[in-house]
């Protein structure tokens, strides 16, 4: 079986066009189109339809057919591979965004890193539509993301939920209470970050949706660098509050009334999971139902 054809017929297939399956597997264009005519000369059909003006390619029915025992037959060659020479170690490629990699995640990170035996980690901060193209080409092995996409080979399982919180500067001598209006809150003072379609709506439903943000970012590590002034404001989730308050101490924490849907927490992973990548997702597994058992008790408190 041509090796090198089933490994550029499933970077295309996963990418969904040579370009990029050329960038995934560090090869030229010209290189992927030999290995596919190779693979399907030895295969006596065509796999895949790259007729010329197509901006993306698709596989043919038998393209199809033959996919999913390419998938297995790279399982199980990785699976000889790992017989050949086995380890005492696992490692895990792990994606999320920023916000969820330095407020969410550290703990879990920490207690990978201390397991026995080894789970060595490669950890990447990329924006949440990437990882599920990342997930689905296998470039990461796990990913915790904040939008739920329809995508053909990513597994979704939502696995946390947080409410949100207003972090703002208070006025000098202002009594806080545990509630604030919204009406309390100046639009012309947001730090605005778009955490979901859901919390866009509830957002468009208070404030004017046609006014112009004055701040527009995706990162909470940024607000605190900025939110300095008395009445600037932005919307956080609560696992955020207190790295928040070490970098702002000047900041106050309280919930809004009529708030926000809560904030909803994707792992991703692929449906047929590289087989030297499932122990270190099994330990993954278990060490973030009890990071999420965790927090459910701090929230309770």
């Amino acid at each position: 079986m041509h090796e090198k054809g089933i490994e550029t017929f499933l970077a295309v297939a996963m990418s969904r066009t040579l370009g990029k399956a050329a960038e995934l597997l560090n090869v030229t264009q010209s290189t992927i189109s030999y290995n596919l005519s190779e693979l399907e000369s030895e295969m006596g059909m065509i796999l895949v339809d790259r007729q010329k003006g197509m901006k993306s390619i698709r596989l043919t029915p038998a393209g199809e057919g033959f996919l999913p025992l390419a998938l297995k037959w790279q399982e199980v060659s990785r699976e000889i591979g790992n017989a050949r020479s086995p380890g005492s170690a696992y490692s895990l490629t792990i994606g999320g965004s920023e916000s969820v990699n330095c407020r969410l995640l550290p703990e879990i990170y920490n207690i990978l890193l201390e397991h026995e035996p080894p789970v060595y980690l490669r950890i990447l901060t990329d924006p949440s539509d990437q990882m599920y193209q990342a997930v689905e080409s296998r470039a990461l092995d796990v990913a915790i993301t904040l939008h739920e996409e329809n995508t053909r080979y990513v597994q979704i399982e939502p696995f946390y939920k947080e409410g949100f919180i207003a972090a703002r500067i208070p006025y000098d001598g202002e009594v806080q209470g545990e509630f604030i209006k919204p009406d309390d809150l100046k639009q012309e003072d947001e730090f605005y970050i778009e955490w979901s379609g859901g919390y866009r709506l509830w957002h468009d439903h208070i404030w004017d949706p046609m006014k112009s943000f004055k701040v527009k970012l995706d990162s909470v590590n940024l607000v605190t660098s900025l939110m300095k002034h008395p009445g600037q404001w932005c919307m956080i989730p609560e696992s955020a509050a207190g790295q928040f308050k070490k970098e702002s101490p000047n900041a106050v924490f309280q919930k809004v009334y009529d708030s926000p849907p809560d904030i909803v927490y994707y792992k991703l992973t692929h449906r047929y999971p590289k087989s030297s990548s499932i122990p270190g997702l099994t330990i993954f597994d278990e060490v973030l139902k009890q990071r999420i058992t965790e927090l459910g008790k701090e929230r309770e408190k």
